[in-house]
């Protein structure tokens, strides 16, 4: 019986969690696994599965929206970046185009990613970590043997993004809350949308050999190519062989 975890919540959806993390600039550096020198030795060939977009619409009244089309090319733009950051190593990078019948599996791999995501915003970010894990960072996801062997990949690339775009309406309240509050002094102001990417290396036994996650407050659009390609060239700066 398989283990339902599409739909176990994420740390950073929720905005006290994020608002502590993120502030109004980048988060704190990548997470590497301890023995990361060694093993990315053999990483060759790295298969870079399709990134999991979400992109809200955020109104006025705070709803968020999916907004299926904005996803579709905030997948396409932040999977053109990646691509291109990553080539630089030299690194051949193979972008996967699952096939039917690894269709679910994946499902369930990415859902293990997210729910570890979790884990490792918890108890390696923030104010709250765990010593043990900022001494050694050891996470893993399951093994993705199968999957690597099926696509010739030393390694799977792991992409998870979320972007919320303020409607009209919504910006027109922060725009009058700033003005109320220069003249109060007490600015009661919406938040802006909330932008977070992540993004991990994993060997084929299933272990996260490097994380690193970043984003910010009204600060970016993945709708926007080059908007989601300096966030990524910003989540990637820590991984050898990346220009800054």
């Amino acid at each position: 019986m398989r283990m339902n975890l599409k739909k176990v919540p994420l740390v950073w959806i929720g905005f006290c969690f994020l608002s502590m993390l993120l502030g109004c600039a980048s988060v704190a550096p990548h997470r590497a696994h301890p023995e990361f020198e060694r093993r990315s030795q053999d990483i060759k060939g790295a298969g870079l599965l399709s990134p999991d977009i979400k992109i809200y619409e955020l109104t006025a009244g705070g709803v968020r929206e999916l907004k299926d089309d904005w996803c579709a090319k905030g997948k396409e733009n932040v999977q053109g970046a990646l691509i291109q950051c990553l080539r630089e190593r030299p690194l051949e990078i193979k972008p996967i185009a699952l096939e039917k019948r690894l269709e679910e599996e994946m499902e369930d791999v990415y859902a293990l990613y997210r729910a570890v995501n979790t884990s490792i915003l918890s108890h390696t970010y923030g104010q709250f970590t765990f010593p043990e894990k900022m001494k050694s960072f050891d996470y893993s996801i399951g093994s993705v043997e199968q999957i690597s062997k099926t696509y010739g990949a030393d390694a799977l690339i792991f992409v998870y993004g979320s972007d919320e775009i303020s409607t009209t309406g919504r910006q027109a309240l922060q725009v009058l809350g700033a003005v109320a509050g220069a003249f109060t002094g007490v600015a009661v102001i919406p938040r802006s949308g909330i932008t977070v990417l992540s993004v991990a290396v994993v060997d084929p036994s299933g272990v996260i050999l490097w994380y690193n996650i970043k984003g910010g407050q009204g600060s970016h659009d993945l709708r926007n190519p080059e908007s989601a390609a300096s966030l990524v060239r910003d989540l990637l700066s820590g991984y050898p062989g990346v220009k800054k």
